[in-house]
């Protein structure tokens, strides 16, 4: 099986800026990557989204043995360590459903709609916001999402500095720089601005001295680590990691706030796969702790088990944004990753 991987977060991408990365094309073993030229380019809305509706009206997606698959990802972390850890479960439902199921990590979220629309995209794996985002363009529903090895099925999004940078309330960062992740992330970017908001900030561009977008969540932790920027934002669950496998990291680091808990990123199908095939997907995730096989695949893939998610459950993420300020109906599906001020 050979899956495309689309790289727009090599392992240290912090600017201050747009980028251009220069086109490229490598193979590396049963995969390829490919680079993308000027993926960094400042991006407002395409105008060339259209919601699901406006472009055709979808007739039911059948398969038939062997068919091709594809369940789309976003860039979280090293996407070699992410193309590693989910082709578990893409072989486990390769198997079990006779269909060559493919992960197919996109470089943007706006990627992620356009391949929806025209057909190129099955199922993803989202996070919160992107969810929304993604649903208010297109027509997916939720069915599960994992819980992880330390039972839990939720994240936070924390907003951290270096021990030694002197940095402890939100007046002692004016003027200094932060790294966010990307602007169609909840921990990374919905929440820290929801934060912000509270706290009197409603023009974080001016106040900061710089944005930085890093792309992936770990990128976010080790610029601040490293001392590119000064705060930092991301995903409760990859900062842990990182202090987990690093003691240094782990003693140079602190967190200063914490969101609340929400659903951590789950499986949505689109909603014109056949219905029998989108309740044999989802009956085969809920039920993979229940035999030897299903255990060894949760087992790889950094889970317990799988749990019935519904759209329901981003009730908290939907009020976010809103204390946010971010209008989804003009955001979806519309942003790319770039630098800020």
């Amino acid at each position: 099986m050979k899956i495309k991987i689309c790289i727009v977060t090599v392992f240290y991408m912090i600017m201050p800026g747009p980028a251009d990365i220069a086109g490229h094309v490598s193979s590396l073993g049963d995969f390829t990557i490919l680079n993308v030229s000027q993926v960094c380019a400042d991006e407002g809305f395409p105008t060339d989204v259209k919601t699901q509706k406006e472009v055709v009206r979808p007739r039911v997606k059948k398969f038939r043995k062997g068919d091709k698959f594809v369940i789309v990802l976003i860039p979280e972390k090293n996407v070699f360590d992410q193309r590693n850890q989910y082709k578990h479960i893409t072989n486990y439902l390769s198997k079990k459903l006779d269909l060559d199921v493919q992960a197919e990590i996109l470089p943007s979220y706006g990627d992620i709609c356009r391949a929806f629309l025209r057909g190129e995209a099955d199922a993803g794996f989202f996070g919160g916001f992107s969810y929304i985002m993604t649903r208010n363009k297109v027509a997916i529903e939720p069915v599960a999402r994992p819980v992880w090895l330390d039972n839990s099925s939720t994240y936070s999004g924390y907003i951290f500095v270096r021990r030694d940078s002197g940095i402890r309330t939100v007046e002692d960062m004016e003027g200094k720089s932060i790294a966010l992740v990307h602007r169609a992330t909840t921990a990374g970017y919905i929440f820290p601005r929801a934060y912000f908001k509270r706290h009197g900030i409603s023009d974080m561009e001016n106040y900061f001295s710089k944005i930085y977008f890093a792309g992936s969540h770990d990128t976010s932790a080790w610029a601040v680590y490293t001392g590119e920027a000064d705060i930092g934002s991301c995903k409760n669950r990859i900062f842990n990691a990182l202090a987990r496998e690093d003691q240094d990291f782990r003693n140079q680091m602190v967190v200063l706030a914490e969101s609340q808990e929400m659903p951590s990123n789950g499986l949505a199908v689109s909603r014109y796969l056949d219905p029998a095939l989108k309740s044999r997907i989802k009956n085969l995730l809920l039920n993979l702790d229940k035999s030897r096989e299903g255990r060894l695949v949760l087992k790889n893939f950094g889970a317990v088990r799988f749990i019935e998610t519904r759209d329901e459950d981003y009730a908290l993420q939907d009020q976010m944004i809103k204390e946010a300020g971010v209008d989804i109906e003009t955001n979806a599906c519309g942003y790319m990753i770039r630098g800020g001020r």
